[in-house]
């Protein structure tokens, strides 16, 4: 092997195993800009809590994230966006910011010229009731009455993405609530409103067909306020009861409501509407949970979406074991344990539309039992086969066939996986007034589907038999016309098409050589001067922008996954992106990568994960080390 290239295994190796805790696990931080920070603070102070030292400290990071013109962006190198400039504006006034500030008028302009508070997403307008300074008739009805709904009914919360409905169930109760709990004395940003006062609609406008989903659900969120200000709403009661069990009841095994930010402050402020004080242990315990989400970095602090140390180190074995070293290795040993110590044994929301599963999947952070997740249980299995467990294999075994059990019964109807449930994809909610965070659903897609067929490959299913058959044929036809998959959870047709083609290759047994050629003949394509591949999360806006942008390490080494997929570890392409790779490693065996590869929703938020800029480059150039050579079948 070239000395460079070994050097260059050898000293990834090294910095992945400084990264591993005594009990196993791998660890790292998780980063997503959307104003978090600038929720933390009025988390806070909706509860009358006032922590000036943190905020602070969550302030300087809001004025560090300042874009050089004004206004905040959701990803490095991104326009200013509407809703993260309004709340970063929003704490710095809070934080006595002057409104005639130079800086803050040139923030203030760009949120006009964006469309001001009129033209923010249906969260943003609900928490700016919840403080006094917006409208409750703004905001969107959520109405408790919702968790009443049978799970047969057309329409029920199991018919929401996973996270939505924990988003929601918690929103309902403020909802039926409706407090005004002002950030301060006399405080007010009416000057962020394009028309010089509050509005009083949600800013949803109606379809010009008479007929339509949009329609039908505008008509019944004005009927369903109309009805709760005549004091008609029969089921109040019930309904806020019931929502509350069932939020209360999913603390339970879990780092708060779905162990994801957006479902825990809005079930920490829900428990307050339902009269619970800050001294209460159960409002109190969910509050610690979201402040353990803080990053101190001293001067500054940032605030998490949540952790993720069941993904980074089913990755990180993964690609210790790709890259050669020795699988029965204590490290490995320790991550197998504590993989297999987080494994689901109780019955979550998944069950509802998959009536034949049992508890065996994974999730993605320390705690989360109601929802483990299709992605996380495929990238745990494959990072098990990783691993020599010795005389504890029984035990992995049992573990492994009990989660792939779970994992393909999780397979909807089209062949396809999601990532939380099975056939959550009924497109007209899309349409209803607060689906505007752009993941209302939770529809199959190709990158999920393709970790699951390269899992499925490895353990040697049969390609012309269901399951895997079904899924290959998902990926086939999900495939778009110029040889790239769209990509749900990493930016963007680079992480797309390199899950789906490393699917295919492990698992088609030959029969999808057209569409990895068609797929390796894409990224040849876009290869940058330097030899790297890179993306923008523009390109969910954009997609002629698909596969543009500064070349980055886990891209690049997606970009190789795919020419791998085609047989290609010989081209001069392969070559440059290898070389990319080792040259610029740097002396710690990391690679730096500021720029955010992962997707969170797309359009609407991003996520930079600390280790993706290690661990694919370790897979990519051993795999290549490996492969030279030979001649792909």
């Amino acid at each position: 092997m070239n000395e460079r290239l070994s050097n260059a295994i050898n000293s990834a190796q090294e910095y992945i195993l400084g990264k591993q805790d005594a009990d196993g696990h791998f660890h790292s931080n998780f980063h997503m800009d959307l104003g978090l920070e600038a929720d933390t603070i009025f988390l806070l102070r909706f509860l009358g809590i006032r922590d000036e030292e943190l905020e602070g400290k969550l302030v300087n990071f809001i004025l560090a994230g300042r874009l050089e013109d004004g206004g905040w962006p959701v990803y490095p190198g991104g326009p200013p966006e509407l809703n993260a400039t309004i709340k970063n504006y929003m704490a710095l006034k809070l934080k006595g910011f002057e409104e005639g500030n130079q800086l803050m008028a040139r923030d203030r302009r760009i949120i006009l010229s964006l469309g001001g508070i009129e033209k923010s997403n249906s969260y943003n307008r609900f928490y700016l009731a919840m403080f006094g300074l917006g409208n409750w008739d703004a905001a969107p009805a959520i109405p408790p009455e919702l968790i009443l709904l049978p799970e047969w009914s057309p329409v029920n919360i199991y018919d929401f993405s996973a996270w939505t409905r924990t988003i929601v169930v918690p929103l309902s109760v403020i909802w039926a609530s409706r407090p005004v709990r002002p950030l301060a004395k006399n405080f007010s940003v009416d000057e962020l409103y394009t028309a010089g006062h509050r509005t009083k609609d949600c800013g949803i406008r109606w379809d010009m067909r008479v007929v339509s989903w949009k329609n039908l659900f505008l008509f019944l969120d004005g009927t369903i306020k109309t009805l709760y200000k005549l004091r008609l709403a029969f089921f109040k009661g019930a309904a806020v009861k019931k929502a509350g069990q069932w939020m209360i009841k999913r603390f339970d095994k879990s780092d708060g409501l779905c162990a994801i930010y957006p479902a825990m402050i809005n079930s920490v402020m829900a428990l307050s509407c339902l009269g619970y004080k800050n001294d209460h242990p159960l409002l109190k315990s969910n509050l610690e949970e979201v402040l353990k989400l803080t990053i101190d970095n001293g001067n500054e602090a940032e605030m998490q979406p949540c952790v993720s140390p069941v993904w980074d180190t089913a990755l990180c074995a993964y690609a210790l074991g790709i890259s050669g070293f020795p699988k029965g290795h204590d490290a490995m040993r320790k991550a197998g344990r504590w993989l297999l110590s987080k494994q689901v044994n109780e019955t979550g929301d998944w069950k509802v539309k998959a009536g034949d599963a049992s508890p065996g999947g994974w999730y993605f952070q320390f705690r989360n039992e109601f929802y483990p997740d299709i992605d996380d249980t495929a990238q745990v299995l494959l990072g098990l086969t990783q691993i020599d467990m010795g005389t504890e294999e029984p035990q992995k075994k049992a573990g492994f066939d009990r989660g792939l059990d779970w994992m393909l019964k999780m397979q909807s109807s089209d062949g396809g996986f999601s990532s939380y449930d099975r056939d959550n994809n009924k497109r007209f909610l899309n349409k209803v007034p607060f689906s505007d965070h752009n993941a209302m659903l939770d529809p199959t897609c190709a990158d999920v589907t393709g970790r699951t067929c390269e899992l499925l490959g490895r353990l040697g299913f049969d390609a012309k038999k269901s399951p895997l058959k079904d899924a290959i044929r998902f990926l086939k036809k999900d495939r778009i016309a110029d040889g790239t998959w769209y990509g749900r959870w990493g930016v963007n047709y680079i992480y797309g098409t390199f899950l789906a083609a490393r699917g295919l290759s492990f698992s088609s047994g030959g029969s999808s050589k057209g569409e990895l050629e068609a797929a390796a003949k894409w990224i040849y394509g876009v290869q940058n001067d330097d030899g790297g591949w890179g993306e923008s999360a523009a390109t969910y806006e954009d997609p002629f922008k698909k596969g543009k942008g500064p070349s980055t390490a886990s891209q690049t080494a997606w970009a190789l996954f795919i020419l791998f997929a085609a047989g290609d570890h010989e081209s001069g392409a392969a070559a440059r992106g290898i070389d990319y790779l080792i040259g610029s490693q740097e002396a710690n065996g990391n690679w730096k990568e500021d720029s955010f590869t992962g997707t969170g929703f797309p359009r609407v938020c991003y996520l930079r994960y600390e280790l993706y800029s290690v661990y694919f480059p370790l897979i990519a150039l051993s795999e290549y080390a490996a492969n030279r050579g030979k001649t792909k079948v």
